[in-house]
C-alpha cells in the first residue's frame, strides 16, 4: 500500500512539474513573424480570434482565412458581424467551417481546407495557452506544412489561471500522447 502512495505522489509531482514547465515556455513565447504565409487559420473559441485573423488578412499577411469550428447555427451574416471585415473581402478570400467539435477536429478540418487549397504554409491564430496542443495535432494530420504561430493575448504573470492553465496542460498532454504513442 505504501508503494502505491509513492508512485501516486511521484507521478503527481511529475505532474505538476512538467505544469510548471508548460507556463515558463508560455512565458517565453516569441512574438509571431511577420512573414506572409498561403493562409490563415483561426480557431473559434476565444477573445478576439477572430478580429485578430481579419486584422492579418487585411494587411495582406495571406490571401485566404479558414474559420475552423464555426457553429452550425451561424448564419453566414451574423459571422460577417462579428468579423467586421468588408463584404468585398469575406466574399473572396474568407472561409469557414462547421465540422470541429474540439482541437483535434479542428486541426483535422483545417488540413482538408490547406489540402483542397494547395497550401504549403498556414499562420495559426489561436489563444497563447492553447498554441502548444493545436500545434500538435495540426502538425498530426500536416507533419509538410510550414506553419506560423501567432497567439492572441500576451504573458502576464498577473492574469495567471491556474485552473484554466492545468486543464490546458492534461489535454496538451493527451495530444502529446496521442501523437507520440497511438499514431505511431
Amino acid at each position: 500500500m505504501k508503494y502505491i502512495f509513492y508512485l501516486g505522489a511521484g507521478l503527481v509531482l511529475i505532474w505538476l512539474a512538467g505544469l510548471f514547465h508548460f507556463i515558463y515556455g508560455l512565458s517565453q513565447a516569441e512574438p509571431p513573424v511577420a512573414r506572409k504565409t498561403d493562409g490563415i487559420v483561426v480557431l473559434t473559441g476565444g477573445n478576439n480570434r477572430l478580429q485578430e485573423a481579419v486584422r492579418l488578412l487585411e494587411g495582406a499577411m495571406a490571401d485566404k482565412l479558414f474559420i475552423s469550428g464555426v457553429n452550425e447555427q451561424v448564419t453566414d451574416a451574423e459571422l460577417r458581424a462579428v468579423l467586421g471585415s468588408s463584404e468585398r473581402l469575406a466574399d473572396c478570400c474568407i472561409e469557414s467551417g462547421t465540422m470541429a467539435q474540439n482541437t483535434a477536429g479542428n486541426a483535422k478540418e483545417i488540413s482538408l481546407w490547406v489540402r483542397k487549397n494547395h497550401m504549403s504554409s498556414i499562420r495559426v491564430v489561436t489563444s497563447l495557452e492553447h498554441m502548444p496542443r493545436t500545434l500538435i495535432e495540426i502538425r498530426r494530420y500536416m507533419p509538410e506544412i510550414r506553419i506560423v504561430a501567432h497567439p492572441v493575448g500576451q504573458w502576464r504573470p498577473e492574469n495567471i489561471r491556474f485552473v484554466s492553465l492545468a486543464r490546458e496542460y492534461s489535454k496538451y498532454l493527451v495530444s502529446l500522447f496521442r501523437i507520440r504513442i497511438l499514431d505511431v
